[in-house]
């Protein structure tokens, strides 16, 4: 059993999680949207984590393909988010309860990642193909993003990608300190490992253009990220994200919490 494996099932429901760590400030919303809950909320109430009406429902997974079996591009996880707008969710799961917050967080980039992520394995799945082909460095890069990604919303995003690229660990909390950028998690996989008291595996942040923000910076990372999704401009491969550490990220960020990593 892989460690993060045992922890997630050893790791019981605390109802409030949302104070253990100032980096869920971003969920705040969504997770309250849910309404109180003593144990894992149940998967037919997470379509109140948006506001307005739904993007997507929740439902249970389809079972697993058996190996050698026909490829059904339709079936796979991001032809069924695009195409019956079905995001499959597992029941009790720390990894994705995490999810649906995100989605009810940042449901415009949510929607464009998988869109993405659908349009290129279907272009790369034959007729009669009956094994998934490896993954293009697009495809990694997507999916760094989708469990490791923190947005990084810059007054300057040029001068901010070469200052994270070349100034090493306590840049980005340097940036966010000083007012330059503002950073939110996106990637359900931080959360998750943040609420389990495990340190991220991987962390790497894409920046992005802060210009017109007045006020809603959640809303505004949630545009400007579906924007960069849908032109394809950006995130070719895992080199277009830059390593960070999450907690550069927190607000009230220090460089002593930096050195010591700890994780509530």
């Amino acid at each position: 059993m892989r460690p993060l494996v045992a922890v997630r099932r050893a790791v019981e429901f605390e109802p409030r999680f949302l104070e253990s760590d100032p980096l869920f400030w971003p969920l705040a919303r969504a997770a309250r949207a849910l309404g109180p809950h003593d144990d894992f909320p149940p998967v037919e109430a997470f379509g109140k984590v948006f506001e307005g009406d739904p993007p997507v429902r929740f439902v249970a997974p389809s079972p697993r393909r058996r190996r050698g079996s026909p490829v059904d591009v339709r079936a796979l996880y991001d032809a069924r988010i695009t195409i019956e707008r079905a995001v499959p969710t597992r029941p009790r799961c720390w990894h994705d309860l995490m999810n649906a917050l995100v989605w009810g967080t940042f449901p415009k980039a949510k929607l464009a990642l998988h869109a993405r992520q659908h349009r290129l394995i279907a272009e790369r799945i034959g007729p009669d193909a009956r094994g998934l082909p490896p993954r293009s460095p697009q495809l990694d890069a997507l999916a760094l993003l989708d469990e490791g990604g923190i947005v990084v919303m810059a007054s300057d995003p040029g001068t901010a990608q070469v200052s994270l690229r070349t100034g090493g660990a306590g840049t980005l909390g340097t940036m966010v300190e000083s007012g330059r950028a503002d950073a939110l998690v996106f990637g359900h996989a931080i959360y998750e490992s943040v609420a389990l008291g495990v340190k991220p595996a991987v962390v790497a942040a894409v920046v992005l253009d802060r210009e017109g923000w007045h006020g809603d910076l959640v809303g505004a990372a949630d545009h400007a990220l579906s924007v960069a999704l849908r032109e394809g401009r950006q995130l070719g491969s895992p080199r277009d994200l830059t390593r960070v550490e999450a907690a550069e990220a927190r607000p009230g960020w220090t460089r002593r919490e930096v050195r010591l990593a700890k994780w509530v």
